[in-house]
């Protein structure tokens, strides 16, 4: 397969772009809040007699083949040289960086039957950061305290389990408030054609033989007799010796069960217990679009165990270097593991949670590690 060397990464700075890049890797995934990147770069640019202008703290925006992947802000800034050499490698993140570093404060620091996106709106609202909801955020919580020290997205991170979404940022450097995308590519990967590498890992580090949730021991708000069960145990019937794992259920909720809660607290482990990537050439699929976590991808590898299997992209790396020219490295879970379910405060989707033939079908999931 030949080389892609046409690629172009270009880095806006206060206005200004620079390219001109010898490595580049930009990284944005379901499973971190804020975007990455890292580039290496000579010090003086074609047709620029200056050296580079760039400063720490500097806005900036990151544009791979013309598409915007990372609008933030240069975080660190370091040049580099001996007597056969002189770069400067510049690193940054998206503008959610600040949510992640940053202590949340916000008046008293309490809320009173406050929405889960209002409560990103109002904490976010001094960094300039615009809140993109694109899930269902349920009910409102009854009351809502920021925890002595939390950062922003510690204390975001936290509501955002109890409704089962997931907080993450777009190349707008805008939070995103979402749950596992839907989205298909129209791309197939298949081993042998445009898979360039691959691999995966299969763990039973953090799986359990049972999952016992223990509630709080009170009665449901909505008068519904499984709130006041003291527990509720569930199997992983691949893990065959003796691993049980007790959980205390975060809150109290109006909807979610506690098999609900053991359930999900079972599907989610044992899909992330399965994780693979798939290196491929080039930073676009053959929609023209660069490839993007949070969408599904059908996979043909039997090297990995894979026959037509549906995967979610959970994250892309995304690269330049002189030896192997453009690529993107995909990881890639199935999408049954960031099917957040427990806590969830909605009666629609509770409803369809309590169907029998929800339930089963959640029971009768592929496990994937024992392929």
């Amino acid at each position: 397969m030949a080389i892609e060397t046409t690629g172009i990464a270009e880095l806006q700075v206060e206005g200004a772009f620079y390219g001109g890049w010898k490595i580049v890797r930009v990284t944005r995934s379901i499973e971190q809040l804020a975007g990455t990147y890292e580039l290496e770069i000579t010090e003086r640019w074609p047709g620029q007699p200056t050296a580079s202008p760039m400063k720490p703290g500097q806005k900036c925006r990151l544009l791979l083949d013309g598409q915007s992947v990372i609008t933030g802000h240069v975080d660190i800034v370091a040049p580099d040289y001996d007597a056969a050499r002189h770069k400067i490698r510049i690193i940054g993140r998206d503008k959610t960086a600040d949510l992640v570093d940053c202590s949340a404060i916000y008046k008293t620091g309490q809320w009173s039957k406050v929405k889960l996106d209002q409560l990103a709106r109002d904490l976010v609202a001094p960094y300039g950061i615009k809140v993109i909801v694109e899930a269902d955020v349920g009910a409102a919580f009854p009351s809502w305290n920021i925890q002595e020290g939390e950062s922003v997205f510690e204390t975001l991170e936290r509501a955002a389990r109890l409704r089962a979404v997931l907080l993450t940022s777009n190349p707008d450097g805008d939070l995103v408030i979402a749950r596992a995308g839907k989205e298909r590519i129209d791309q197939a990967l298949v081993e042998g054609r445009n898979i360039k590498a691959a691999r995966a890992e299969f763990s039973w580090k953090e799986r359990y033989s049972s999952y016992i949730v223990k509630g709080q021991g009170r009665l449901g708000e909505d008068g519904d007799s499984a709130h006041s069960a003291p527990s509720a145990k569930v199997a992983d019937e691949v893990v065959s010796r003796h691993r049980p794992l007790i959980v205390l259920a975060e809150a109290h909720s109006q909807n979610a069960t506690l098999r609900d809660r053991a359930e999900w607290e079972r599907n989610v482990r044992r899909g992330r217990a399965a994780r693979g990537s798939i290196t491929v050439q080039g930073w676009k699929h053959t929609g023209g679009q660069l490839w993007q976590p949070n969408t599904l991808v059908s996979v043909t590898s039997p090297m990995l165990w894979l026959d037509n299997a549906e995967m979610l992209i959970v994250g892309c790396t995304y690269t330049l270097d002189e030896q192997n020219g453009t690529l993107t490295e995909l990881a890639i879970a199935k999408p049954e593991a960031f099917q957040l379910l427990a806590g969830v405060s909605q009666s629609k989707l509770f409803d369809k949670l309590r169907s029998k033939e929800q339930r089963e079908k959640r029971e009768k999931v592929d496990d994937w590690s024992m392929m």
